[in-house]
């Protein structure tokens, strides 16, 4: 009193009012902390439990997990350092929440984020092309696989071989506009001449070989004598016609490759061909048929679709698919040869 301070009785009267402390000052002991307060690290802690941490999520039963993005997606795990936003009490909507918050879920930890799992194939999807076969060499190779070779050689040069089809076209086209009679008459003759110097080109465009013009001139003389009676041989049965061509039609690529006179070369060709007959018959047959039908088909899907008329139908055809016969021809020269080291 009298201005003086009761030093002794303020201390006792503080003591007397003030619960005590858990751990640290400024908390009280008697009072929970509201949820509606935002955790903050600095703040003090109650019994080991943050600002804004009610009883009933002390002990966990689950741990959310986000909600799937999309199908076939998985959620990823509650990893350290996913938080909450502000304060979430209710399970309700914590896992549509999730994705949207940064804030640790619970009590800080040193972690490191994994990446979100991925489902195993659910579809059984379509197994990768797988590439193509190494061909065989030519001493093995069957007459599919000759008939493959032309047409990749055809695709790999497709205008040099385009231009073996010309005198094909003409030829199918003169052939549609006379009568039989004179398409006989002109098939040993103006048809053959075409046909050897078309065979001659192919094998020098195939076999890459480029004789002089002299050379060139002798084997296309050659080819037009050995196609001469091939029109009359196909008119009965075909059988005779291909058996013929594959007896001695290998004398043109023989005189284009090696330098043999005509006599050395019509016994070059016979002995190519005894390698292997059945191989060359049936090269020579496939490639006739593959040749016709494809042809055929060519020509009518323009006429009746494409709205061109039978000649030009006709030349289109003949044009863009006779190169095979003259390119598998070609490459059956190879073939025999090999066969014919192998023996």
């Amino acid at each position: 009193m009298a201005r003086r301070r009761a030093v002794d009785e303020d201390e006792d009267l503080l003591a007397g009012l003030v619960a005590h402390l858990k751990r640290r000052p400024r908390m009280d002991d008697d009072d929970s902390a509201g949820l509606h307060v935002h955790p903050l690290s600095r703040l003090a802690e109650q019994h080991r439990q943050g600002a804004a941490e009610g009883d009933e999520d002390l002990l966990l039963v689950r741990v959310e997990v986000p909600a799937a993005a999309r199908m076939r997606g998985i959620a990823p795990h509650a990893r350290p350092r996913l938080g909450h936003v502000r304060g979430l009490g209710h399970s309700g909507c914590v896992p549509g929440l999730l994705p949207l918050v940064s804030l640790p879920l619970l009590p800080v930890e040193i972690g490191v984020m994994d990446d979100v799992p991925a489902h195993g194939a659910t579809i059984p999807s379509a197994p990768m092309a797988e590439p193509r076969p190494a061909a065989l060499p030519p001493a093995e190779r069957t007459i599919g696989q000759l008939v493959g070779e032309s047409i990749r050689f055809y695709g790999e040069h497709f205008w040099p071989c385009l231009a073996l089809g010309i005198a094909s076209a003409v030829l199918a086209v003169v052939i549609g506009n006379v009568s039989r009679t004179v398409a006989i008459v002109l098939s040993p003759t103006l048809f053959g001449a075409i046909l050897s110097a078309t065979y001659v080109g192919g094998c020098v465009l195939v076999l890459e070989r480029r004789p002089d013009n002299q050379r060139l001139v002798v084997a296309w003389l050659v080819g037009w004598l050995v196609f001469a009676p091939v029109p009359f041989l196909v008119l009965g049965f075909v059988i005779p016609g291909l058996a013929w061509l594959a007896a001695l039609g290998l004398v043109v690529p023989v005189l284009v490759v090696e330098d043999l006179r005509v006599r050395a070369a019509f016994a070059r060709a016979w002995q190519l061909a005894r390698a292997d007959f059945v191989h060359a018959l049936g090269s020579l047959g496939t490639l006739a048929i593959l040749v016709l039908l494809t042809q055929a088909v060519l020509a009518f899907t323009l006429r009746n679709f494409g709205g061109a008329g039978v000649a030009v139908a006709f030349f289109l055809a003949s044009l863009t698919v006779s190169p095979l016969l003259f390119i598998g021809a070609a490459l059956l020269y190879i073939d025999q040869a090999a066969r014919v080291k192998v023996e």
